[in-house]
């Protein structure tokens, strides 16, 4: 279980999760991929996008009792601009917005850095730009044990690391007052245990089930228990870290990804549901058209990686592959076991949810997995990941890789209005990726399941992989139980 850090820990599911209950943006992507207002009522540029104008809803309460008015919002973007706080947003913030001023109380001006028509989607996620009142972090403040006063339905209470955290209902929440008193995000690693946990109801709700389990609540073989696919997330890709002694060389980033078969730990670790893809965009959508043309995949092949390995610069030196405890394992193990064939020293780690996303952040690794998930769009969704970050610790891109064309190419990309431009774009884009060979895609994987009881009611999710989304409806706002 992550620290409650407003700004640094919604980019794992697990902090993402907990502090959208907490925290709000101005405005939010809808499942029907439109956005609303939650925090602004409404937004508007000026004719050539760079300048955006966000009126802000009125009378909002932080949790301290405060209400929310235009300097929050401008102290939360400095604040995430700011390299120094490390903040989870700042790849996609800092090298779109010139400045940003008050008009009034209650309006904000954001100046771009020229024509930037894809702003408001970039800010749409707490994980970019949550709001929390003036000064309520230290500037570089990283580590935190209390969270920050935010305007959501609820407000934090309790965080105990790597067991849970709790928050409980704010009662002046400006949507209105949440059904539930209190919810306890609780660490249950292991798949097994959170689905024997559901069935004896010493839990109501839990994700990433097994489809062995869905399959039996399905077939009533388990009954009082609903369970529900996320179809929108599972996507899988493996990343090497270019500042590691051991993968900065290419050769032997080349020489690893032959030796990955991602066949075979779709099929090792995910019961071979789910479908090999080279980019974070939907099977059969024009996005996937774009790297069939442009990068053709790298199929495992052994023999082309003992022979780009033995010419390249590795000596048989340890490397540091980590993986979350629970749904990592698997993962790791498949992949240990086809590097180690080829001639790989593997270390696999097995960590809890916390220290694997702070060896992430510090760059104490060589080799890791990730996840990631569709947003809409494939440059907006993975920018942050693929931006030059120039601080110590890196929420976004883990790999360390930092290209500066790379930057400039997504800059342009978000002045981009014709989906056909964006298509081209997105080619040059992928193709350089490609070329930095800095990860090796596994694709999607169809195994994840919410579960809950069936006295729950009122619970829904939009196919990613946590579930609160607040006023625009669905999450954990409007549950409830029923007798």
């Amino acid at each position: 279980v992550t620290s409650p850090h407003a700004f640094t820990t919604t980019s794992s599911v697990d902090g993402h999760t907990k502090e959208s209950t907490w925290l709000e943006p101005l405005i939010q992507l809808g499942g029907d991929g439109n956005l609303y207002p939650v925090l602004a009522t409404s937004w508007v540029p000026n004719a050539d996008f760079s300048v955006w104008t966000f009126h802000l809803r009125q009378g909002v309460l932080f949790h301290n009792g405060v209400e929310m008015t235009s300097a929050d919002v401008i102290w939360s973007a400095n604040y995430v601009m700011d390299a120094n706080n490390a903040a989870r947003g700042h790849g996609e913030l800092a090298p779109l917005v010139r400045s940003i001023e008050a008009v009034d109380r209650y309006t904000v001006r954001f100046n771009m850095v020229g024509p930037q028509s894809s702003f408001p989607i970039i800010i749409s996620d707490i994980s970019v730009l949550p709001i929390t009142p003036v000064d309520s972090l230290a500037p570089g403040e990283i580590q935190v044990r209390v969270g920050a006063p935010g305007t959501g339905p609820f407000k934090f209470d309790e965080w105990i690391p790597a067991s849970k955290t709790v928050v409980t209902r704010f009662d002046d929440y400006w949507g209105g007052k949440p059904y539930l008193e209190k919810i306890v995000f609780q660490l249950i690693a292991s798949a097994t245990g959170r689905g024997n946990a559901l069935r004896t109801r010493e839990i109501q709700l839990a994700e990433r089930l097994t489809p062995i389990f869905a399959g039996r609540v399905e077939a009533g073989e388990i009954g009082a228990i609903e369970v529900s696919p996320a179809t929108r997330s599972g996507y899988r890709r493996v990343i090497f870290n270019v500042d590691s002694p051991i993968f900065g060389d290419i050769d032997v980033r080349l020489a690893a990804t032959y030796a990955m078969d991602m066949q075979k730990l779709l099929d090792e670790a995910f019961f071979g549901r789910g479908a090999l893809m080279d980019g974070v965009v939907p099977p059969g959508s024009v996005w996937e058209e774009v790297l069939l043309a442009c990068c053709p995949r790298r199929e495992g092949d052994p023999d082309k990686a003992r022979a780009l390995l033995a010419a390249s610069s590795y000596a048989g030196e340890p490397i540091r592959l980590i993986v979350g405890r629970g749904q990592g394992e698997p993962v790791g193990e498949s992949l240990s076991r086809q590097l180690r064939q080829v001639g790989f020293n593997v270390n696999l780690q097995v960590l809890e949810s916390g220290v694997y996303d702070d060896k992430q952040a510090t760059g104490d690794f060589d080799l890791s997995p990730k996840g990631g998930s569709w947003g809409g769009d494939p440059v907006i969704d993975a920018s942050g990941r693929w931006r030059c970050e120039l601080t110590a610790l890196h929420y976004n891109n883990q790999t360390r890789y930092c290209n500066p064309e790379l930057d400039s190419l997504i800059d342009a990309y978000y002045g981009l209005t014709s989906i056909d431009d964006k298509l081209a774009a997105y080619g040059v884009i992928a193709t350089t990726l490609y070329d930095a060979v800095i990860t090796k895609h596994m694709g999607w994987n169809f195994t994840r399941f919410f579960g809950w009881n069936d006295n729950l009611k009122g619970f829904e999710h939009r196919g990613e992989g946590g579930y609160t989304r607040g006023p625009i409806g669905g999450g954990l706002w409007r549950v409830y139980f029923e007798d």
